[in-house]
């Protein structure tokens, strides 16, 4: 169920109580950080602002050359650099850091411990997320979220790495969710995520109650 080609601009946005932004078009990288973030925190215009401000401090930097010269930061399309990523999420007093760094070396030892993750290849982002405890992935290429057991997600990590897979560990001061405080309708999300059942509202409906680029070493896309 959760591979067959999604809409998001038909399917909702929130699956029992669990933000899950479907594809729409390429922004499949604002779709991650909302994921991420388990709320519409970001768009394309402000990624778009970050990426015109990565731009003219790269120019400053080289002293002005290239002033005529296509964004290195966003694509036409709406591919947007890691850079623009990563800034956009400092800005909102996010961490982000390369799990092969020194830095992310806890979470190389014990990922279940971290918050969340993001993943990037051939012009893909997606999500994994830590809600009250359980992990789940919240990828805008499936219908619904997929719940993730603690073995499966050092797994997954260890399999993305090894498949080509850009993976980033994201801490921060992450908004509390309403799953969160709420033990019963967590476990029913868990449940209905591990059995495919549909938990769709409308994308107005706020939960119940409650070509490639490449920089910093690393490639990116989407």
């Amino acid at each position: 169920m959760n591979d067959m080609p999604v809409d998001g601009e038909k399917l909702g946005k929130w699956f029992m109580g669990l933000y899950h932004e479907k594809q729409i078009g390429s922004l499949c990288a604002v779709h991650c950080m909302n994921n991420l973030m388990q709320g519409s925190v970001f768009d394309e215009v402000e990624l778009s602002l970050v990426a015109q401000d990565l731009d003219k401090r790269e120019r400053e930097a080289l002293g002005g050359a290239g002033l005529d010269a296509e964004s290195g930061n966003v694509r036409a399309d709406g591919f947007f650099s890691v850079q623009v990523i990563v800034s956009a999420l400092q800005n909102k007093g996010m961490q982000v850091t390369p799990i092969g760094s020194s830095e992310a070396k806890a979470a190389q030892d014990n990922p279940c411990k971290e918050t969340a993750f993001i993943c990037n290849r051939s012009e893909h982002w997606f999500a994994l997320r830590r809600v009250g405890g359980h992990w789940f992935d919240v990828n805008s290429m499936y219908k619904q979220p997929k719940h993730v057991s603690d073995t499966y997600l050092a797994m997954t990590l260890a399999q993305s790495k090894e498949a080509g897979y850009s993976v980033f560990v994201v801490r921060g001061a992450f908004p509390p969710t309403d799953l969160e405080r709420d033990r019963k309708r967590l476990d029913a999300v868990v449940a209905a995520c591990k059995e495919g059942v549909s938990g769709q509202v409308s994308s107005s409906a706020p939960a119940p109650s409650a070509s490639a680029f490449t920089g910093a070493s690393y490639t990116l896309s989407g």
